[in-house]
């Protein structure tokens, strides 16, 4: 059904690489974005 050659593969394989390294970059982005927001919460409950 599916026939993958090496040909296919070449233009294939980058392709998936971007939207997995997106995806990465997304997953860790929100994480990070979550801390900051917890830390200036606090900062400004301190006020």
């Amino acid at each position: 059904m599916f026939n993958i050659d090496k040909y296919s593969l070449i233009s294939f394989a980058p392709s998936i690489a971007i939207v997995a390294a997106m995806l990465v970059i997304t997953f860790f982005g929100i994480r990070f974005m979550k801390r900051e927001m917890v830390k200036d919460a606090r900062k400004a409950g301190e006020r």
